[in-house]
């Protein structure tokens, strides 16, 4: 408990030694403050924009990449069916048609 009221007078001895500061020192605070927010607002709007011009690059290169593969996908699915149709000489053919089951009396 005591360290904690030492502390606590510590920070008030420091809080009213700063309040005697003079106007020159206020306003040097005052300005540096400014100064921060107005640049930490451009970067942040810096960073914005430049969020808006790269979204679309980065969508445009994974659209491009997703149709190379696609294609590839479908060269290498076209080149399966050919060595199909190659090694089986009377192709795959489907008949369609109902099964119709008789009964036995």
């Amino acid at each position: 408990m005591f360290s904690f009221q030492r502390q606590n007078g510590q920070w008030q001895k420091i809080w009213r030694q700063q309040q005697a500061a003079g106007p020159l020192q206020r306003i040097l605070a005052w300005l540096v403050m400014g100064v921060l927010l107005v640049a930490g607002f451009f970067l942040l709007l810096l960073m914005l924009v430049l969020s808006w011009l790269l979204i679309p690059l980065f969508y445009w290169r994974y659209r491009r990449r997703m149709r190379a593969f696609q294609q590839a996908a479908n060269q290498a699915q076209q080149q399966y069916q050919q060595q199909a149709e190659q090694q089986s000489p009377s192709g795959h053919r489907v008949i369609e048609g109902e099964v119709v089951g008789k009964k036995e009396e």
